[in-house]
């Protein structure tokens, strides 16, 4: 039986803090250094993460739409394994045995949730992160939400997940062409187009045999005008649109045209660098943590060399 497949997507964790400008009253963001980075993690590790009793460590991050818990699995030489969770209802899910095809409640007790969980590692001497995708699990931009939570307001210090994009395209649209529009189509849930477009929710039942229901959006800058002022802050978007969204995003695309040259169109998703990992399994239950962790460390070993070049930090 063939395995199934994954995705493996890389970011680069940026933090940086706001400080003032010597004489003016603007402000301008000044980028942590690696260490930095890194004791940011470490403060919430040490003081803020609650000990468990197999010895790991975890928080729960609140969200817009509930609440993840980001579990720490290892932190040593400048690395960190993480599981990130998101806890689900139980009246939704149960036990089914594969052969007799009989279900049953999974036992809980009063305080329980279950949770759908996946797993990153973080190299903090390069400051890239390594995500699998799993369905339904929570995504990557928890990570920034957590860093967000404890330092945004107390230190003026913005988490970001930068895009790390193959074929140095962002240094290509950034500085030789102007970027002029953008368009992003995200998968959305059954109603949320309609209700947003303000239809009466007694139209939703005019729908029938539908496959997939999409929402585009086009943003465009003002003629003549590139829409981002530097790589940087092309590739925190880019970052910032997957990590959140996930597999919900389907299409990211970019017009952009250089001097005296026709406007161009970009497959910006075509560009992101990612690996695709067969777990040689059907059923991948079956898969531990520690497999988990060796899949992520070999691939990210394997093409440190090639991110590193590509990393824009």
């Amino acid at each position: 039986m063939a395995g199934k497949s994954r995705k493996i997507s890389f970011y680069l964790l940026v933090l940086e803090k706001k400080v003032p400008i010597q004489g003016s009253r603007q402000t301008r963001f000044v980028p942590l250094t690696k260490n930095e980075i890194e004791e940011h993690f470490k403060n919430i590790y040490d003081n803020k993460m609650q000990l468990l009793s197999n010895g790991n460590k975890a928080i729960t991050v609140t969200l817009s739409n509930g609440a993840d818990v980001v579990e720490v699995l290892e932190f040593s030489n400048h690395r960190a394994f993480v599981k990130v969770g998101q806890q689900n209802p139980s009246n939704t899910v149960a036990l089914r045995n594969q052969t007799t095809l009989e279900t049953e409640d999974v036992p809980m007790s009063e305080n329980q949730l279950l949770e759908l969980f996946t797993y990153c590692f973080i190299d903090f001497a390069t400051g890239i992160i390594s995500y699998i995708s799993i369905s339904g699990a929570p995504r990557v931009s928890t990570i920034r939400a957590m860093f967000d939570h404890y330092f945004l307001y107390t230190e003026n210090v913005t988490t970001k997940l930068a895009a790390i994009m193959t074929d140095d395209i962002a240094a290509k649209l950034s500085h030789k062409h102007t970027i002029s529009k953008l368009e992003i189509e995200v998968a959305v849930p059954s109603n949320r187009i309609l209700s947003d477009l303000g239809v009466n929710p007694a139209g939703y039942d005019a729908l029938i045999n539908v496959r997939t229901r999409t929402a585009t959006y086009e943003v465009i800058s003002h003629r003549n005008k590139n829409m981002f002022e530097n790589e940087r802050d092309f590739l925190t978007l880019i970052g910032d649109l997957k990590s959140t969204l996930g597999e919900r995003l389907l299409k990211l695309r970019a017009n952009a045209k250089a001097e005296n040259e026709p406007s161009q169109t970009y497959d910006l998703l075509q560009y992101s660098f990612t690996k695709t990992v067969n777990l040689e399994r059907e059923n991948i239950e079956t898969i531990g943590a520690e497999e988990f962790k060796e899949i992520l460390t070999e691939i990210y070993t394997q093409s440190k060399d090639e991110l590193l070049r590509y990393c824009h930090s």
